[in-house]
């Protein structure tokens, strides 16, 4: 598979290569326009041959024919097919529950009893051979700073971090569609959300508790308990970040401490990690309590440090409310890895499409982990544990408030669109809103990466000389609809991180 990296790492994790292919070939298929679904363009964008991706649409076509019973099976070319019937997380979970590898995650995690040997056996399948397939899985538990068991396929490592990254998993491939927990009753942990009198801004933070709370119960069902939960204390001291949502009769076999403890975890977890953006939501990180002043130090620290690398195109200073949001989001990043990483380092990567693209293509990742890198690693240890994973999640926030696009990097479009025709304001304003594009004027041939032309003609054989060559030419139809201009944004987007990856990739070649 040429590209890997365009799919979410948890994919990659759980299923086998051909599993990966269909669910990637899906993907594709729904960010296409009507207009520009064939095989030829699909294969095109999974960089595969004809023949493979006809083969590979077969194999996906019987899995829709039975996870969307409703489509007409008589129907199998890929223009005349409703492709909005299926949904991808319905064929994600469905890949997912029937891959051997989810199968053992959840057996290790619920099982009272859990033993490698007889699931293997149950699943008539060697030890050594599952366990060389499951490498993946061992790479994706180090982000945490988790292992698997030889013995019992049970999560072995901190306990925060065993929570943290069970709900990852479980959230990102249930996603709300089915209750995930067989032992656990949904009723049960909805009379304990219900009794705790929290309220929910967003709707979607209602079912993440219920996982959150779900899986709560069920390592503590197995006597897992969070044991240390003291760089919380450091942070909020003896306050509460809310009412106790667990109670003593609700576990009486739990020692009153690490009840304590899980009372913290799951409040963290609601007040922080569960909160919507300022954007959309008044008061994002209203704890009603003081914190500890060493953390709005860091912040500020950390501001003054993105003043001095991106000077005038920092824009947070020049606008109070989006200070005080950017401030609020660093603040509670590096509250929760605080906390979270204290016990051992945590990296990024989970949600990242591919995450070795920030490390190479963005100065600004590089700089925030420059950042917490050199911090005062025993004052800030969790931080400091944490970096690369804050790297990833303020790489992704900051260039809402931050242009951090070298001007070296911009793609230069050049639009030859019918003079005297309102198209041509459409187009320049739908390709002026992506902040990577230059719009060159009509004159210019050199340094043109892309010609945008209503006209098919165009460039001519005599002007093909005077552009680069490797210059894309995209033909423009006047009378093109919102959606293919979506897919027209879509495309220059492609254009800008192919030219980043050239780049990047003739710096290698010149350190050599």
């Amino acid at each position: 598979m040429p590209d890997s990296g365009e799919l979410n790492m948890l994919e990659q994790v759980f299923l086998v290569k051909q599993d990966v292919e269909k669910y990637r070939m899906l993907t594709v298929i729904k960010s296409l326009p009507p207009q520009e679904l064939n095989l030829s363009n699909i294969s095109n964008r999974m960089q595969f041959t004809y023949q493979k991706t006809y083969n590979i649409f077969q194999a996906l076509l019987e899995d829709i024919m039975e996870v969307a019973p409703d489509m007409d099976p008589k129907v199998t070319k890929i223009e005349s097919i409703d492709f909005s019937k299926i949904a991808i997380d319905t064929y994600r979970l469905y890949l997912v529950q029937n891959s051997i590898f989810f199968q053992a995650f959840n057996y290790g995690l619920t099982n009272a009893n859990p033993s490698f040997e007889a699931f293997s056996n149950e699943h008539f399948t060697s030890k050594s051979t599952l366990n060389r397939r499951m490498s993946a899985f061992r790479s994706f538990l180090k982000n945490f700073g988790l292992k698997i068991s030889n013995s019992t396929l049970e999560i072995k490592g901190d306990e925060k971090s065993i929570r943290w990254m069970v709900y990852f998993v479980y959230w990102y491939i249930y996603h709300g569609q089915e209750w995930p927990f067989k032992l656990i009753k949904q009723d049960d942990i909805d009379d304990i959300i219900d009794r705790s009198g929290k309220t929910f801004s967003n709707p979607i933070t209602y079912i993440q508790l219920e996982y959150f709370l779900a899986i709560s119960r069920i390592r503590l069902t197995k006597r897992n308990y969070i044991n240390n939960m003291s760089k919380y204390n450091d942070v909020f001291g003896n306050q509460k970040l809310g009412e106790d949502v667990l109670r003593r009769e609700d576990y009486s076999i739990v020692p009153i401490d690490a009840l304590d403890n899980e009372n913290k975890l799951l409040n963290l977890f609601h007040k922080m990690v569960f909160q919507p953006s300022a954007e959309i939501y008044a008061q994002p990180m209203n704890f009603d309590v003081r914190i500890n002043s060493k953390f709005y130090a860091l912040v500020y620290h950390f501001i003054d440090f993105l003043k001095e690398h991106y000077r005038d195109d920092m824009t947070v200073y020049h606008n109070q409310k989006v200070l005080k949001d950017i401030m609020t989001y660093v603040s509670r990043d590096i509250i929760f890895y605080y906390i979270m990483a204290n016990d051992g380092t945590v990296r990024g990567s989970y949600y990242d499409k591919n995450p070795e693209d920030t490390k190479s293509l963005s100065s600004l990742y590089q700089n925030i982990l420059e950042f917490f890198t050199s911090i005062d690693e025993k004052e800030y240890h969790g931080v400091y544990n944490g970096a690369e994973a804050i790297a990833h999640d303020l790489y992704q926030i900051l260039p809402s408030y931050i242009n951090t696009i070298q001007k070296e990097d911009y793609i230069h479009v050049k639009v030859l669109v019918d003079p005297g025709n309102a198209a041509e304001e459409v187009v320049l304003r739908n390709v002026r809103t992506l902040e990577f594009v230059q719009v060159v004027p009509s004159d210019q041939y050199e340094d043109v990466d892309v010609l945008i032309s209503t006209l098919d003609i165009m460039p001519r054989d005599y002007e093909l000389e005077l552009y680069p060559k490797n210059m894309q030419v995209i033909p423009w139809n006047i009378t093109n609809t919102r959606t293919d201009y979506i897919w027209l944004l879509v495309r220059l987007n492609q254009v800008y991180v192919d030219k980043l990856k050239a780049r990047d990739a003739d710096k290698k070649k010149a350190k050599k």
